[in-house]
């Protein structure tokens, strides 16, 4: 068989170890996020197609790894091909369901509308109606569900009176059920993450924290301009202490350019108050265009990239859990699942989280209606198949060309990030496009040095800075 080298590889400039004469460079393939260190001079005959020089096995092992692969292969058509089928093999059908179109909070860089609209019971029950259709026409052996807001808990009534009807749904399907939420905690007491884990099947929730209070309540206050993080704060940890409660508590910071120095704080305190191991994941995500302008504060990609670095080292320091190699996806969001969808406070249908309750998409109709660009449908007219593939048609953008992906070395492992956000011109790339070498090598020193011996400057420069040898 003729080889070539993958399209879909990064690697490394070369570096040495302490007291090592020996150049080595990691190749990581993002096809099979395999990762392969080797000699800067075996790296250079892979690169120069130079393959007479490898052994068997070697050759063998670049092989298994997709490092090397068939001359005759087009590598982005077998990448799509492998996403569509997982697309059509996937067999857990995703609701959304925002039951409130309230919050509690007045985030600046938040795009939705507030208003006190609840999910009708009318609306409800034709949601569990069109739920029932799309498990009757498909081969699942799932469903989950996702409690979303505006503010979830602030339809917590709703959630009580859906939940099991979800369930025996699901039974009558022969269907595994599970929830999840996603809150700002003011409301996530024991009392309720009790309930939710007992009665409602929720067994993951999200929450989010920018930062230590007085990073955190400058952003993220009441609507009346109170602040939220001890509550917040104490909820978690109040939840997490919580022996017998089978419900996993994650973490979301939200940062941009005023709040990237309250990361470092807030995993202290998390490591003060003894509950960082405790807590699933904590990630930090970078503000973004959400129907509206944060082009002032909202870092670029590069810039985060940097950030992220430093919040790794130190997370990898104080004990955290750090996911450093971003794994393989095949389902980019629910925008590509045929049968997915969300549904809004006032009966609206949706393949995307972030575009509900957003001003910014709503246009007048000849009948002088409020209607979403985004929207899909509505529970009273049902789904438009046409509306739907205004992103569900993403990987058929990608495969003309008319997105960078076309061309991009991480696609397999990101998918594409960001349907929504490419076809608003916004590039959703994230930060590993950026940082991959970094974490590379960071990952290679943890495999390879006592956790004393790691040491990374904070806010180093992106990898496209690095000098052609790096001593490490």
């Amino acid at each position: 068989m003729d080889l070539k080298v993958s399209r879909y590889l990064v690697v490394t400039e070369p570096f040495t170890e302490r007291q090592q004469l020996s150049l080595k460079q990691i190749i990581l393939s993002t096809r099979t996020n395999k990762t392969w260190i080797c000699d800067a001079e075996t790296w250079k005959a892979i690169a120069e197609g130079k393959f007479s020089q490898l052994s068997s096995q070697m050759i063998n092992d670049l092989i298994k790894a997709e490092i090397l692969v068939s001359s005759e292969q087009d590598e982005l058509a077998e990448i799509l091909a492998q996403n569509r089928a997982a697309i059509t093999n996937y067999n857990t059908l995703y609701l959304v369901v925002q039951p409130s179109a309230a919050c509690q909070l007045g985030c600046g860089y938040c795009g939705q509308q507030h208003t006190p609209q609840g999910l009708s019971l009318a609306n409800s029950e034709r949601f569990l109606e069109l739920a029932r259709q799309k498990l009757s026409n498909g081969c699942y052996s799932s469903l989950e569900v996702s409690w979303f807001g505006g503010e979830p808990l602030l339809g917590l009534p709703l959630i009580h009176s859906l939940s099991p009807k979800f369930k025996k749904l699901a039974q009558e399907f022969g269907c595994n059920y599970y929830a999840k939420l996603v809150t700002n905690g003011l409301r996530l007491t024991v009392d309720v993450a009790e309930e939710l884990s007992r009665e409602y099947n929720v067994k993951y929730v999200e929450v989010t924290l920018d930062g230590t209070d007085i990073y955190h309540d400058a952003r993220r206050y009441s609507k009346k301009g109170s602040p939220t993080f001890w509550t917040i704060f104490n909820n978690i940890s109040s939840v997490v202490r919580h022996d017998n409660l089978n419900l996993k508590i994650g973490i979301r910071c939200n940062v941009d350019r005023r709040n990237r120095d309250g990361v470092v704080p807030l995993l202290h305190l998390l490591v003060k108050e003894g509950i960082h191991q405790r807590i699933e994941t904590f990630y930090v995500a970078p503000v973004h265009p959400w129907g509206n302008d944060v082009d002032d504060i909202a870092p670029d990609p590069e810039e985060f990239a940097a950030w992220q670095i430093a919040w790794f080292a130190e997370m990898v320091k104080l004990g955290f859990n750090v996911g450093l190699i971003p794994q393989r996806n095949e389902l980019v969001c629910m925008a590509v699942q045929p049968d997915s969808v969300l549904v809004d406070a006032y009966g609206n249908l949706f393949n995307c989280t972030e575009v509900s309750y957003v001003p910014t998409y709503e246009v007048e109709t000849a009948s002088h209606e409020k209607r979403n660009i985004y929207a899909i449908g509505d529970l009273h007219r049902g789904e438009d198949p046409k509306q739907r593939e205004l992103l569900s048609s993403f990987y058929d953008r990608v495969e003309k060309g008319e997105y960078p992906c076309h061309s991009c070395n991480m696609l397999p492992t990101c998918g594409g990030s960001c349907p929504k956000q490419w076809l608003e011109r916004i590039k959703p790339c994230p930060p590993a496009k950026y940082n991959i070498k970094e974490r590379l090598i960071l990952k290679y020193l943890l495999s390879t040095l006592t956790l004393c011996e790691v040491s990374l400057e904070k806010n180093k420069a992106p990898e496209s800075n690095y000098p052609p040898t790096t001593k490490i």
